[in-house]
């Protein structure tokens, strides 16, 4: 994937110089106990190897990328894709006389984490909204999701400010789809 750049930001490939960056943002960012440095190392050389890999396969780059300041280079964040699983049937919104609308179904997932000192200055906003530009304007997707917990009103509210339709599901199962951001592509 070439840079995505936004106002004020630049999203970019990790390269194998990044060990310490990547170490840092899943210390600060995803992870309450984070990989050690030979995992963290191990990671890193799947994400490079994986960019390739995706992008010799014709598929979509999947991954996680690095957000920096545009002005300084001064990495803030990550931001990336997954290929996120959606189990609609458990939101009763998406329960309809159509079966097929309860079946589980791929999707763009999109994710973020900001460090802390630079939260709540819209650069998860600005960043995520630069991806789902390029996911709906490259990729021609029909939609992108994003999945959290239903306790982090922070990236809710990051969802929120995306536009995104907000579906809380009731129950506990499957455990990892608690509330979800729906976005579709208007265009």
């Amino acid at each position: 994937m070439q840079p995505v750049e936004t106002t004020r930001c630049v999203i970019r490939d990790y390269t194998l110089e990044d060990l310490d960056a990547a170490q840092r943002l899943q210390a600060e960012c995803f992870d309450a106990n984070p990989d050690t440095l030979k995992e963290t190392q191990d990671w890193l050389m799947w994400t490079v190897a994986n960019y390739r890999n995706l992008s010799r396969l014709y598929q979509p780059p999947y991954g996680d990328y690095l957000i920096t300041l545009k002005d300084s280079g001064e990495l803030i964040g990550s931001v990336g894709l997954v290929q996120t699983i959606v189990p609609w049937r458990v939101l009763p919104e998406f329960r309809g006389a159509d079966k097929r609308d309860e079946l589980v179904q791929p999707e763009f997932g999109l994710f973020w984490g900001i460090y802390p000192a630079y939260q709540r200055q819209g650069y998860a906003v600005e960043a995520a909204k630069g991806m789902i530009d390029f996911v709906f304007d490259v990729l021609h997707s029909r939609r992108v999701v994003a999945t959290t917990e239903r306790d982090n009103f922070a990236s809710q509210a990051v969802m929120k400010k995306l536009g995104m339709s907000i579906y809380r599901n009731p129950t506990d199962e499957p455990f990892w789809f608690q509330v979800v951001g729906v976005l579709e592509n208007e265009g």
